[in-house]
């Protein structure tokens, strides 16, 4: 039964016009393969349970974004003795991608955020290797953002510094995959004196007849708000952690591709979900959100994480 705590989260006309949209994915799914719906509100459901299983339960041609994190490689603590070696990734991982593959609209995109964990004196590869594989899957691989942490924890390795990269890689089905900067512009880092300055200057609002033969409009002063660049910078996330989930991302994370790859009302995806930030944001945005998770003690936050609106 839906908690009544999950309506008063939303003013009401916005309520409305989300009860208005169709909730059909995770129900059937969970019909389909026995998995439990652990969470359900106007927006979204939570299914406790085998990713792979309940992505072959949506419908083909259904999700319009998928985001996840998948265990770093050689992850022990993650409680459930699994050692995320390649192995892992070239079975079950890419399984699932293949899932994700089908499950995509032609205009969706699937992010993937991942960094291969060091190994004594080397820097893991399967990074870099995901990258060819998926586009052997048949994915489209269309660019590579760089999250970078201004504050990293601090790590005790001999001969390397602290780790404060991490990739935000963006597949895609087609090569129609939908795009909207106009919603996470972000104001200019220019100095915004010499940017009034320079906007009164003869040349910026003289025709000018150069020697070329050009008569045209220089235009110098930059606008006040720009396209983000590649180049993610977001910190760490420094939230309390009750569940002690040793591998979260901020919800500045999602929200951003959230933003730049999709329209309110869409599908957003998670089949990592962790402590289900990628739900949370989504829910906050007015996304369609389904989420799976297959360790319920990291999902039993995800109630207070919606109460508490982070």
């Amino acid at each position: 039964m839906r908690d009544a705590t999950f309506k008063r989260l939303q003013p009401k006309t916005k309520r409305v016009e989300q009860l208005a949209l169709q909730r059909t994915i995770a129900p059937k799914v969970a019909r389909a393969s026995g998995i439990k719906v652990a969470l359900r509100t106007d927006l979204g459901e939570l299914v406790v349970g085998d990713c792979l299983a309940a992505l072959r339960g949506l419908p083909s041609d259904s999700l319009d974004l998928v985001i996840t994190s998948p265990p770093y490689d050689g992850q022990p603590k993650y409680r459930n003795g699994e050692t995320y070696d390649r192995a892992w990734f070239e079975g079950f991982f890419l399984a699932v991608t293949q899932e994700i593959l089908r499950a995509l609209k032609p205009h969706g995109s699937f992010i993937l955020n991942y960094r291969s964990k060091r190994h004594r004196d080397e820097r893991g590869t399967i990074q870099y290797e995901l990258v060819f594989w998926l586009r052997k899957q048949g994915f489209l691989f269309c660019e590579d953002f760089v999250w970078g942490k201004p504050s990293p924890p601090p790590g005790r390795f001999n001969r390397f510094l602290k780790d404060a990269v991490e990739y935000c890689f963006q597949f895609a089905k087609t090569r129609n995959w939908q795009f909207f900067p106009e919603q996470v512009l972000s104001p200019a880092r220019w100095d915004a004196k010499d940017r009034e300055r320079r906007k009164k200057l003869a040349h910026n609002y003289l025709r000018v007849n150069a020697p070329s033969g050009q008569g045209r409009k220089r235009v110098q002063a930059g606008p006040d708000m720009v396209r983000p660049s590649t180049l993610l910078y977001f910190e760490p996330e420094f939230l309390p952690n009750p569940t002690r989930h040793p591998a979260r991302f901020p919800i500045h994370l999602p929200n951003l591709f959230i933003k730049l790859l999709t329209k309110p009302g869409q599908l957003v995806c998670d089949p990592f979900g962790g402590t289900c930030t990628t739900a949370v944001s989504a829910e906050h945005l007015g996304r369609r959100w389904f989420v799976t998770e297959i360790d319920g003690r990291y999902t039993s936050i995800l109630k207070s994480r919606m109460q508490a609106g982070r």
